[in-house]
């Protein structure tokens, strides 16, 4: 695992863990939270869960785990009641979790979730779009859209933690990680001139041994 990235807002300071493969580690974080008497519950699309069903019952095992359809139309009261509900059948109370698996779309849904929930809940994010990696996991923004428009109603939510786990970026389509890659190369425009080099110097891929890093250094812009 690379160095974990800590982000200080005082009592809303958070963690990001990095690396290739953690399941493991995400596992432990739920068997901990469990062992308390808090409940867990798992919000994720149907695209991973399809590509990634492994991973997922090896982080989470039988945690509660609502699976919705994938694409930007989730972002939307709809989803946001179904979850609502969802979360009532779960009898989710003030110490229960949420953990927000899947792209941007997943990660500001279930993030608007957990902070209208009981008037605020605590989430995680596992974001596995390298798009969600760099941007959207980290800083608290979540949300849903309406018919007026994008993003108009949400809150600044932050998570409890973000876990980034580069492997689960193998079963991405190439379009996605290329959305995820203008995002990075843009990050090093604006701020970062060592990472832009290295960009220049090579391309980065999922194989690139130092993406755990690369994505380390976006979060820390």
């Amino acid at each position: 695992m690379a160095d974990p990235l800590a982000i200080n807002l005082n009592d809303r300071s958070y963690v990001i863990h990095l690396g290739a493969e953690l399941s493991g580690e995400i596992r432990a974080e739920v068997a901990a939270l469990v062992g308390t008497g808090r409940r867990v519950v798992v919000i994720t699309d149907v695209n991973l869960a399809h590509a990634q069903s492994e991973f997922l019952e090896r982080a989470f095992g039988d945690a509660p785990r609502m699976v919705l359809a994938a694409g930007e139309g989730t972002k939307s009261l709809a989803a946001l009641g179904e979850a609502w509900d969802f979360l009532a059948a779960q009898r989710l109370d003030r110490g229960g979790v949420i953990f927000a698996a899947g792209g941007g779309v997943i990660g500001d849904l279930a993030g608007f979730v957990a902070a209208s929930w009981l008037r605020g809940v605590e989430f995680y994010q596992v974001p596995t779009t390298l798009l969600a990696m760099v941007d959207s996991s980290v800083g608290g923004k979540t949300g849903i859209n309406i018919a007026a428009g994008k993003n108009l109603v949400g809150a600044f939510h932050q998570p409890r933690a973000v876990y980034i786990a580069t492997d689960l970026l193998r079963s991405l389509p190439t379009r996605e990680f290329a959305a995820g890659m203008a995002e990075v190369v843009k990050y090093g425009l604006l701020g970062d001139a060592e990472l832009f080099a290295r960009l220049a110097e090579s391309p980065l891929t999922v194989e690139s041994a130092d993406l755990p890093q690369v994505i380390k250094r976006c979060c820390a812009i």
